[in-house]
């Protein structure tokens, strides 16, 4: 019972989003209306109050029909549920006419609604209910509900109506901030902190995904490992703090280079970067890496770098047909990058066959 309660009002879900407060809003609803209707229900059969009873049992039959709906409808159930809620409310106290504490039940109402339609939007409708549930309680004055009760009601209906208004708008900010402070943390765990990169851990989470949808849509899949040629000379000559502006100059470069919606650019780690892309052919995918190294080869005109820098890079590319694993394309492209600067470096090296793991380079 734990498990299934905990499944249909979704507790055992991440909190994605403000959104996600009213849907499970809206499922409590559904159990509340049940619950409460059944126990009025059953209260008034006991007391043999047949005009509520049939009242009770006419709007669980209704709720109850409501959850056969096609399922297209089924998202506006606590809508549905809720309203019907306010209308059995007026029902009650029109049949007590404002007796035995029926138009209490507003208290509940007006919370709900605060929390299924925010704020804003909530005040509006308990104030439109508040009117009405005013005016059908005054025409009982002075002959059920003497007018000091009446005034008393009206007041505690606007100091409940307040503060469900503030702690709503409370809860809703503070959900916002939340929300932000974990994106913002989901955001930092793969970032790079120095280039503002995918990290190494966000390229082992999206390469496997890549590789299935690439396999999937039959689309050609360019991985790329880039590293800086001769970067450890580069910072004994000239220091830490200028090889972190080489590569930062690097990182801006390749987020220009790197712009359709579904390239994406990461540091590995030090001075290597990898970029995954989908490419039409092999001959465009060489293409987008000759550009980026011969932009760096002018980099030092744009950024302030002690010194020229070149880069190196091993191009996989993988089809719908390739069966390797994530690590056996990882090491693919690592030894293509290797060969690339046994070649001399300053160059980009690709293979023309990588089937069961063997290379045969391809020097762009």
């Amino acid at each position: 019972m734990e498990a299934w309660f905990k499944s249909f009002l979704l507790l055992d879900k991440d909190i994605e989003s403000n959104s996600y407060r009213k849907e499970v809003t809206g499922r409590f609803i559904i159990i509340l209306a049940f619950i409460i209707l059944f126990t009025l229900m059953l209260g008034n059969f006991i007391y043999s109050n047949t005009a509520i009873f049939s009242v009770n049992l006419a709007m669980l039959l209704t709720l109850l029909s409501a959850r056969f709906l096609p399922l297209k409808y089924r998202k506006y159930d606590a809508h549905f549920v809720l309203h019907f809620m306010a209308f059995g409310i007026f029902l009650v106290v029109n049949f007590n006419q404002g007796q035995e504490y029926t138009p209490i039940w507003a208290f509940l109402y007006m919370f709900l609604v605060m929390s299924l339609y925010g704020h804003q939007q909530g005040l509006k409708i308990c104030v439109g209910f508040l009117i009405l549930l005013f005016s059908l309680l005054f025409s009982f004055t002075n002959k059920t509900v003497t007018m000091m009760e009446f005034m008393r009601f009206v007041m505690v209906s606007g100091f409940t109506l307040f503060f469900a208004y503030l702690a709503e708008m409370l809860i809703s900010r503070s959900f916002e901030k939340l929300i932000a402070t974990k994106a913002m943390l989901e955001k930092l765990t793969r970032t790079d902190a120095l280039t503002g990169l995918f990290n190494r851990r966000h390229f082992n989470e999206m390469l496997p995904v890549q590789m299935s949808s690439a396999k999937r849509n039959q689309e050609l899949l360019a991985l790329a490992i880039i590293d800086i040629d001769h970067f450890k000379q580069y910072n004994d000559n000239f220091g830490h703090p200028a090889g972190d502006v080489a590569l930062v100059a690097l990182s801006d470069l390749l987020k220009v280079q790197m712009k359709r919606g579904n390239d994406a650019v990461f540091r590995l780690g030090g001075e290597e970067f990898a970029l995954l892309y989908q490419a039409i052919d092999k001959q465009s995918a060489l293409k987008l890496l000759e550009d980026i190294r011969i932009a760096v080869e002018s980099l030092q005109q744009y950024c302030e770098l002690e010194s020229n820098i070149t880069i190196s890079a091993g191009l996989l590319l993988i089809d719908a047909t390739e069966n390797f694993s994530v690590d056996q394309a990882y090491e693919l492209a690592d030894k293509l990058l290797y060969q690339a600067k046994t070649d001399g470096r300053n160059r980009v090296v690709t293979s023309k066959n990588h089937s069961k793991g063997k290379l045969d380079l391809s020097v762009g």
